[in-house]
């Protein structure tokens, strides 16, 4: 499973530990199939990286280092006071066998259930796992470049422009992120409704691997998860805990374009405390062009510089008590020379951000698990010498977990975010607007597991705007193993919401090269409802298949017209609705031979309609996605990704608003000399393909295409 994990179905067994299970590690077990040992680990005092492959030794349970598929070697098991289902022993005992065998447990969804972990094989919420590890392997470093390995997900870089270092649009099934896809990074919902709402455009831009530990992605809307904003999916991203002895890793690596980037990192983990620290720096000059051959004759005029920090402490006052800490830094800068006769402008954008978060969490008692949150994030941009924002916010979260028994976990809480929003555009007074919105939240979902095979959840999320008022949303979700669980079927349906932000609202007038802008006070939120069934299968000892159909459906989308008695571009709420429906097939598999074989394809078809039966803005009908690899010699992984997209459209509905296809095919090699180094190199867009990557709202000629065939390289120093 490499480089996303999408609905792979768990290998034989699951997540038990069966006398009678058939599979690795299990030969030499008599068959019983009712002696089960159930693991199931609790949020509290154990740590989120801990279930995922870290150091597991108070429960008697040492992993390996392959934290792909979670292979844990189980000595004679122990147990302790954090196991949620101890045991369900049937008369006669269970017998372990005395030497190590190894089990393969599901991987670990975070981000579907608001928090709380759940084994993937127990969801049946629509969400993507992505492996940091083996994308690093794959010299892929940028959260925008992992985005283009999950199925039915496509992204714009530089908004369009292909410009690294600006922002990026990433669309889901055919819903933008600009306004429909929200940000959490360590527990932090990054939010703003006063912009233009491009937060997780500015996000995926400039955020690189070397600072993410955990990383999901959820489709579909998740309004009960999540609240407002979450109307197409959810980003879901962690800074990674410390592990293993004090260490330093430096990366270095260059390329086309002038490109470099560097990181260092250092880590480690004691009994009572865990820390993680990174600092990235990253350029290109990028070496834009437009369709007619026009190149920038400002100096430096595409330049992007971005550095960074992430930081994380884990303390442990006791076993059943954790205390997190986070700070995340991000300054960056770009030029943007647009290269247009019809404006002719150039500008120094500039971008500087700021995170702070601090969890508590505890298990006061065997079924009773609490956690407290507080967060702080800023973000301050100059988009033009007349252009600043400046938005601050603030997040408190209190959630609770309960188990009542073997069949039902409720877990419920409250949130207060409060966003304050500064615009100054145009550098008069008439074109300022200020937004101060607080939004209280009450949220609650139930977990029901009527049989080993069955696992339903139901959720529902209240909130209160200063704002908007009032809106609820919910989510339903159930997932069903069978066929000696080598087969598995979910659904999930649920409702969402997206306000309006202020710069929508606002009567003050911007004056932008395009003409006068002025918002819309009347208008009413979005509202989304999706649901989506599907069924995976592994057809073969790690070989699977997956089929996903999906429907999404928005109301009173808010989209911008031109308004005659203003002589403006205003906003209004759309006529009708907004539909896409699709399917997704995905097949993955691996060889455990000598040379370490794998494989994914993907392939996601989308029907995204207007009312009006036009295609929805910045959308894409057909994504591909593909990888093999493999492993000729001990240390050496090397192999070929694939990534296209059919039928796009632009953000704006001009005669040029639908783009070329295309398909961007990259060779990639790592190779590990030793424990201290490992070197690597990859070869972007092999076949130099050239195609227009934003359109241009008059004329052809002057539109952006894509960068052609580039070369990186660069290792990996450790201490």
């Amino acid at each position: 499973m490499r480089g996303y994990r999408s609905h792979v179905p768990p290998a034989p067994g699951g997540g038990l530990i069966a006398a009678g299970n058939r599979g690795e590690g299990s030969e030499n077990l008599p068959l019983c199939r009712n002696r089960v040992v159930r693991i199931v680990f609790s949020n509290a005092g154990l740590s989120r990286n801990a279930s995922r492959g870290a150091s597991l030794n108070k429960f008697g349970v040492t992993p390996t280092t392959d934290n792909t598929a979670m292979k844990y070697r189980h000595a004679a098991l122990k147990w302790g006071a954090y196991t949620v289902v101890p045991a369900v022993l049937t008369a006669g005992g269970f017998a372990v066998a005395n030497d190590q065998k190894e089990t393969e447990l599901p991987p670990i969804t975070v981000s579907a259930h608001g928090d709380a972990e759940i084994p993937y094989d127990q969801t049946g919420v629509s969400v993507e796992l992505l492996d940091v590890k083996e994308l690093k392997e794959e010299s892929i470093y940028t959260v925008s470049e992992a985005l283009t390995t999950v199925p039915g997900v496509y992204v714009l870089p530089g908004g369009g422009s292909n410009q690294k270092g600006n922002v990026s649009q990433m669309v889901i099934r055919g819903m933008s992120s600009d306004a429909n896809t929200s940000t959490m990074i360590d527990g932090m919902r990054l939010c703003s409704n006063g912009g233009d709402t491009v937060m997780t455009s500015n996000i995926v831009g400039r955020t690189d691997l070397f600072s993410v530990g955990t990383f999901e992605v959820l489709k579909g809307s998740q309004g009960a998860a999540y609240g407002g904003g979450a109307i197409g999916g959810v980003l879901f991203m962690e800074t990674p805990e410390g592990e293993g002895d004090p260490s330093l890793s430096i990366f270095n690596e260059a390329g086309s374009f002038d490109s470099y980037t560097t990181n260092a990192t250092a880590q480690g983990k004691t009994e009572k405390l865990a820390w993680f620290l990174s600092s990235t720096y990253t350029r290109s000059d990028n070496d834009m062009q437009l369709a007619n051959g026009t190149v920038s004759s400002q100096r430096n005029g595409f330049e992007s510089e971005i550095f960074s920090e992430a930081m994380r402490v884990d303390l442990y006052p006791s076993e059943k008590q954790q205390l997190t800490f986070t700070f995340r830094r991000e300054d960056s800068e770009f030029g943007y020379d647009s290269m247009d006769p019809y404006w002719p402008s150039y500008n120094n954008y500039r971008f500087r951000s700021n995170l702070a978060t601090a969890k508590w969490q505890a298990e006061l008692t065997e079924k009773y698990k609490t956690s407290l949150m507080a967060g702080y994030y800023s973000f301050d941009s100059k988009l033009a010498e007349d252009y600043l924002q400046d938005m601050r916010n603030f997040q408190m979260e209190w959630r609770n977990s309960y188990k009542w028994n073997k069949k039902h976990l409720t877990t419920a809480g409250l949130a207060w975010n409060r966003n304050d929003y500064d615009c100054h555009s145009g550098g008069t007074a008439d074109n300022q607007y200020k937004n101060l919105e607080n939004i209280y939240a009450a949220f609650a979902e139930h977990h029901f597991s009527p049989t080993e095979e069955w696992n339903s959840s139901l959720a529902m999320r209240l909130e209160h705007s200063s704002v908007h008022d009032q809106l609820a949303s919910l989510r339903a979700a159930t997932s069903y193993c069978f066929n000696e669980k080598k087969t598995r079927v979910y659904a999930s349906a649920g409702t969402g919401y997206r306000a309006p932000s202020s710069f929508q609202r606002s009567t003050a007038v911007y004056n932008s090269p395009y003409g006068p802008y002025v918002g819309n006070p009347n208008l009413d939120c979005e509202e989304s409802y999706s649901f989506d069934v599907g069924i995976e299968h592994e057809w073969t000892k790690n070989h699977s298949i997956s089929l996903t159909f999906f429907n999404e459906h928005r109301d009173n989308a808010i989209a911008s017209v031109w308004d005659n008695s203003t002589a403006a571009t205003t906003y209004v709420n759309a006529n009708g609705h907004y539909s896409i429906v699709g399917t997704e097939v995905a097949l993955k598999g691996k060889w455990d031979n000598s040379w370490k074989p794998g494989y994914k394809l993907a392939w996601t078809y989308t029907v995204p309609k207007t009312a009006d039966d036009r295609q929805i803005p910045s959308s894409c009908r057909q994504t591909w996605v593909a990888d093999i690899h493999v492993s000729p010699v001990e240390g050496l992984t090397t192999g070929f990704g694939l990534s296209a997209a059919v039928g796009r459209s632009h953000y704006a509905t001009t005669p040029y608003s639908h783009l070329d296809n295309y398909y961007n095919l990259r060779w990639y090699i790592q190779y590990k000399v030793n424990d201290n180094l490992t070197l690597h190199a990859a070869v972007e867009n092999l076949t130099n393909q050239k195609y227009v990557t934003e359109g241009h709202y008059m004329d052809p000629n002057y539109s952006f295409i894509s960068a052609g065939t580039a070369i990186h390289a660069g290792c990996t120093i450790k201490f």
